[in-house]
C-alpha cells in the first residue's frame, strides 16, 4: 500500500484525550500501520475513550517512574483514569494492525488494557528501548526512538503483501465502513462464512461491529475537522448513515451524547485551542 493510499484512509480520533490536557501534540505518520503519535500532560484524573477499532501503546511518566500499556479499542464510551500531571506519549495504530501480534491476538485486546513491558521476547531489548524512551526529552525524539525500534519488528509481509487480509483492510478502510460482506464476497470469490472468520481475525471483531465503528469514526473525523462549521446532518449522510435518526442512534450508543451535544462539548472545552498538529 502506498503512502498516498494511507492518507486517503480514516484518521481515527479520541477527542476525549485532547480535552484532558491543555496542550495535545499530534504527529500523523500513516506508515507502518501507525496512524499518529501524540503527547500530553494530563490535568484531569479521568478522560473518556470512544470506539475506534484501534490499538494504542501508551507510555506514562511522572519523572520518577515509567508505566506502559497496550490499550485495545472499547466497544462503547468508557472513562479511563489518567496519571494526573504525568506526561503521556502514545502511538495509535490503524484498524487491523496489531503492534504486539507476536504475543497477543487483536481479539484479546478489545476492551482491555495490558502491560506493554510484558510483551517482549528479550528483557535486555525491552530495557534498552524503555531507557531510550525515558531519556528522550522532546516529542520528536520519542517518535524517533519508537520508530527505530518498531520498524525492526514490523511484519511487512503480513501487512504490505498482496494477501487477502491486506485486501480486506484496504477495502473496508477506504469504504469508510460503507461496504457489505456480500460485496467483499463478490470481489474476492470467498464465502461469507470464510470472510467473516478472516475479518474477525484481522480486526479482532466481527464485520458488523467493525463497520459500525469505522463509519462512526468517519463521522467523528468529519465533525472535528469542521468543528465550527459542520452541518451535522450532512456529516452523518457523508459518513454513510442512511438518515439522521440512524446517525443519532449509533452516535448515542458510542458516546452517550447526540452529535450536537458532543460537538458543543468539544467547542465549550476549547478542543481546537488544545490540539497542536505537528508537521
Amino acid at each position: 500500500m502506498t503512502n498516498r493510499s494511507y492518507v486517503e484512509l480514516l484518521h481515527p480520533k479520541q477527542p476525549g484525550f485532547v480535552l484532558v490536557t491543555n496542550a495535545y501534540k499530534k504527529y500523523s505518520l500513516m506508515r507502518y500501520g501507525i496512524s499518529h503519535f501524540y503527547q500530553f500532560e494530563a490535568v484531569h484524573d479521568m478522560m473518556s475513550g470512544i470506539p475506534d477499532a484501534c490499538v494504542d501503546i501508551i507510555f506514562c511518566s511522572n519523572g520518577n517512574k515509567l508505566e506502559t500499556k497496550v490499550a485495545g479499542t472499547p466497544l462503547e464510551k468508557i472513562d479511563v483514569e489518567t496519571m494526573n500531571r504525568c506526561d503521556h506519549f502514545g502511538v495509535r495504530f490503524l484498524p487491523g494492525y496489531n503492534p504486539v501480534g507476536r504475543h497477543v491476538k487483536l481479539e484479546e485486546l478489545v476492551g482491555k488494557e495490558i502491560r506493554y513491558d510484558e510483551l517482549f521476547d528479550s528483557i535486555s531489548e525491552r530495557d534498552e528501548f524503555f531507557e531510550k524512551i525515558w531519556s528522550a526529552k522532546t516529542f520528536e525524539q520519542k517518535i524517533k526512538v519508537f520508530l527505530s525500534y518498531y520498524i525492526k519488528i514490523y511484519d511487512e509481509d503480513k501487512y504490505e503483501s498482496y494477501s487477502l487480509g491486506c485486501f480486506l483492510r484496504k477495502e473496508i478502510m477506504q469504504s469508510g465502513g460503507n461496504i457489505k460482506l456480500n460485496d467483499l464476497s463478490e470481489k474476492t470469490g470467498y464465502s461469507l462464512r470464510y470472510l467473516n472468520q478472516v475479518i474477525s481475525e484481522e480486526f479482532g471483531m466481527p464485520p458488523k461491529e467493525l463497520i459500525r465503528i469505522i463509519r462512526f469514526q468517519k463521522a467523528i473525523d468529519g465533525m472535528t475537522q469542521n468543528i465550527n462549521t459542520s452541518d451535522l446532518t450532512t456529516t452523518g449522510l457523508e459518513a454513510g448513515y442512511y438518515d439522521q435518526s440512524h446517525f443519532i442512534k449509533d452516535f448515542k450508543e458510542f458516546t452517550e451524547f447526540t452529535p450536537r451535544k458532543y460537538i458543543n462539548s468539544l467547542q465549550q472545552n476549547c478542543y481546537l485551542d488544545k490540539l497542536q498538529v505537528i508537521n
